[in-house]
Parts: structure tokens; sequence; C-alpha cells
């Protein structure tokens, strides 16, 4: 019998396909309410297929996970199109995702990729966790606010801003320590999709106010920016947010009612500054009349939205997706520099921001 196995976590009958074994791995299902047996799972792949609206059930799988093995390889089964469960699968320490409905094929692929983390030799040829990754429990920490905020937002829930806001000083300190690159590129390894833009706009910002000399109080309000910009993207179909193709013109008047959904949201907490609640509406607006959602121009919009705007672009373009490799930092700040030829973004501002991340 292998020594590590395929725990499968779940609230349903077990595929009937599913085979005893896959790739060595012996398979062994467990009902949610034996989710005590987590705690003793060590090495074991675990699988957890659970309906993550069941908040009891995300709770209970929580408490039992082992607390101290952050390289343990964590499936989760999450519905298409859910906001919520991508948000409660990160915050279970997923290291991979499996979209219902999914085959056997579809575990094995990603098997395949984490048995040679488990059963290589040399571990210290392979990526190391996330809490030991440069920058990595900084990201962690954003990572896990972006979960509250997002599942805050869907569930009408208060907006956590104390937490938020230690989230955004942990960023800061480990850009200060690490530098901007290793730190996007930290990032790029551990997550993907929308986090992977929410955190890398959040370090460009962060870069941005450090390198142009503002004040800590003044970096960390960028900071808090970037970590609440796209709140409103928890609305948005993930099958709008993550298609690989051209969206249509329907799909994309979907995309662009992510800000007014963000802000309208803000405005029903506590303690978020009109600067920041103008970023959350407004980072999409450019200096031309041709952003959105509400057409500003040149002096409408505020010095804070307008480095965002450029932040936010930057961290579209350095990006990495499933259908494209990011671009390098040089080529973003010369696309920047040619949105600003256009008179779209400020120039002294891409030049300050050119300075924050590529003379490090």
């Amino acid at each position: 019998m292998p020594s590590r196995e395929l725990l499968v976590i779940t609230d349903k009958a077990l595929c009937a396909e599913m085979p005893h074994g896959i790739l060595g791995l012996a398979v062994r299902a467990l009902d949610w309410q034996d989710v005590r047996q987590l705690r003793s799972s060590g090495d074991d792949v675990v699988l957890i297929d659970l309906d993550l609206r069941d908040l009891s059930k995300v709770k209970a799988v929580k408490d039992n996970l082992p607390s101290r093995n952050n390289g343990q390889c964590k499936i989760i089964a999450v519905d298409r199109a859910s906001h919520l469960a991508e948000a409660q699968a990160y915050g279970l320490g997923a290291t991979d995702l499996l979209r219902r409905p999914f085959a056997i094929r579809d575990i094995t692929q990603i098997l395949r990729r984490h048995l040679g983390l488990i059963t290589a030799p040399e571990p210290s040829a392979h990526e190391p966790p996330l809490a030991r990754a440069p920058g990595g429990a900084s990201i962690a920490a954003a990572a896990n606010s972006l979960e509250e905020l997002f599942t805050a937002l869907i569930g009408g829930g208060a907006l956590q801003l104390k937490e938020v806001a230690n989230a955004g000083n942990q960023v800061v300190e480990a850009i200060g320590d690490f530098g901007i690159r290793q730190w996007l590129d930290t990032v790029r390894t551990y997550h993907e999709g929308t986090f992977q833009h929410c955190l890398l706009v959040t370090g460009v910002a962060t870069a941005f106010g450090q390198g142009h000399g503002m004040r800590r109080s003044d970096v960390l309000i960028l900071t808090l920016a970037g970590l609440l910009h796209d709140i409103g993207k928890a609305e948005i179909p993930l099958q709008i947010l993550d298609k690989p193709e051209r969206l249509t013109t329907e799909e994309f008047a979907i995309i662009q009612t992510h800000p007014v959904i963000g802000h309208r949201y803000l405005l029903t907490q506590k303690a978020v500054s009109p600067d920041v609640l103008n970023v959350v509406r407004h980072h999409h607006e450019y200096l031309d009349g041709s952003g959105y959602p509400d057409g500003l121009t040149g002096g409408e919009i505020k010095d804070l939205t307008r480095i965002m705007t450029i932040c936010d672009v930057y961290g579209a373009l350095v990006e990495r997706r499933a259908y494209r490799m990011p671009q390098s930092p040089s080529a973003a700040i010369d696309i920047l520099t040619g949105m600003a030829g256009d008179g779209k973004v400020e120039d002294s501002l891409v030049k300050a921001l050119a300075h924050a991340v590529l003379e490090q």
C-alpha cells in the first residue's frame, strides 16, 4: 500500500468512477463529518469536494487541516462562476482549484504536477511553501484579506478595515525588504486570476509610493486602495473575468459595472476614506474622457486615482495568464508611455512608476 494517500473529503456520494488509486496514491473517501481525520493527514494529498456555501463545513475543514503543513497539496472543488466558492477555497489554503463538474483526468492532471513535489529527492529544487517564499507572509495576509473582502461583498457583510490595514502594513514592509520584482514574482508563482491581479496592483501601488518618497501613511493609503480597487469584481461571473478570448460587447459592459458595484458597497461601510472611494469608482477613467464608468476628463480625476490607474494597467500587463505570458517590466512601461502620448494617462506619473519598478 502506498505510504501516501489521496484523501477525498466530500458531502456527497463518491464518484462511481473514482479508482482505488491514482498515480500511486491510494484513494480514501471521508464523509465531511469525519473531517477530524484530516489532522493526521501529514503529506497526504487532500481533495475537498464540499458545498462551500455551507460555512459550517468550511469551518470544520479549516479547524482540522494540519496547521503546520503549509506545503500540503490541497485540491478544492469549486462551482464555476462562483467568486464566493473561489474565495472560500483560497481561504482554506487551496493549491489548486478543480472546477465542477470534473472528471478523473482533471484530478490526475493536477496530481502529475504535484507528485514531483511530493516524491522528489531534492526538496530545495522546488518552490518553497508560500510562508517561506520572499514576501510570502505579506502575500498570504493580503490574499486572506481579499478573500474576506469578496466574501463580505457577496454576503452583504461588514468590511473589517482594521484587518485590511494590517495586511496593507505587511505589504509595505515586505516590498521595502524584498523589492517589488521579487514580491511580484512570488505573487505570480502562488496566485492566479483575479486575486493575482489585485495582489500585483497592490504591490505596484506600494512600490510607487515608496519610490516616490511618500510618507508611510500615504503609502499605506495607496496600498489599501490597491487591495480595495477591484472589490466590485466579486459580483462579475468568472466565465467573463477569466475568458481567454476577446470579450463580446455585452460581456465588456458587464465588466464595466465593477467600479460602481465596489463603490456602492464601500459607501455602506464605515471609515473608508473619500480618496479610496474615489479610486474604487474611477480607476478606469482616462484623462481624455475615454474611460468608465463616468467618462471623467483631466482635472476631474484626482491625483490618487491617476496613480492607481497606471498601477492597474501595469499590473494587468505583467500578470501571468493561462493563455499568455506576462509583459516584461520595460515593455509594460513602454505601453504606458504610449498611453501617455495619447493623452490617456499622466506622463510624469508613468516616469515615476518606471523609476519605482525598473530602477531597483
